[in-house]
């Protein structure tokens, strides 16, 4: 966000604080008590949003603290910020299928990569892939513009931490994907691709 002074809003709005991450949409994070003047942030708000021509999506979440993000719009995106999660333990094009098309309908990607912790205690075994190797492998993927690492599979921790405003996900979960607060955009699943089906064929997974 080129056009946005840190310097002079942090001095004309003393109350508050500004955060500048820079990405390919770029954002930023401002965060202020909750007893702060609501007046001046939605007149903060309005200014920033005039130096984009309201060419921005803003998020603002309310606990304790009040955390607002601010996002370039990309045309034609649906959503601003988008999650979504996996093992990627032997990555194929059903993974990357997946995070183009979720791509294509956000400005910003966050992928959560499962621990080996997490693998073992889901599925009763470790990863073929050691866990950072997985997420450099996340990483160095075009569409995606941050990675965490999935601790466990509550997904409303992470709507509420990292300010999702949907989740993707492949269809063979509909109807069973955990509830949270923002919309759920189900892929058609790849037919006849999946790491099972590649670790059967590699032999990497002992058939029961």
């Amino acid at each position: 966000m080129e056009n946005i002074n840190i310097e002079a809003l942090s001095g004309k709005y003393s109350n508050w604080q500004f955060e500048f991450n820079k990405s390919s949409q770029g954002i930023l994070w401002i965060n202020g008590e909750s007893s702060n003047d609501i007046d001046e942030m939605f007149d903060m708000l309005k200014e920033i949003s005039a130096k984009f021509n309201n060419n921005v999506s803003i998020k603002i979440s309310n606990t304790t603290r009040i955390s607002i993000a601010l996002q370039k719009k990309r045309e034609g995106s649906k959503y601003s910020r988008m999650y979504t999660s996996g093992c990627f333990d032997i990555f194929h094009y059903g993974h990357l299928n997946i995070l183009k098309r979720t791509k294509e309908i956000c400005d910003y990607l966050i992928v959560g990569v499962s621990t080996d912790e997490l693998i073992e205690k889901e599925k009763g075994r470790k990863p073929v892939i050691p866990f950072n190797e997985r997420l450099n492998v996340v990483k160095a993927i075009k569409y995606v513009d941050e990675v965490i690492p999935q601790v466990d599979k509550n997904k409303q921790r992470v709507v509420d931490e990292y300010k999702i405003d949907a989740i993707s996900v492949g269809d063979d979960w509909r109807g069973r994907f955990p509830k949270t607060t923002c919309p759920v955009e189900y892929f058609t699943y790849t037919a006849s691709v999946s790491s099972t089906i590649l670790k059967e064929a590699l032999k990497l997974k002992p058939k029961i």
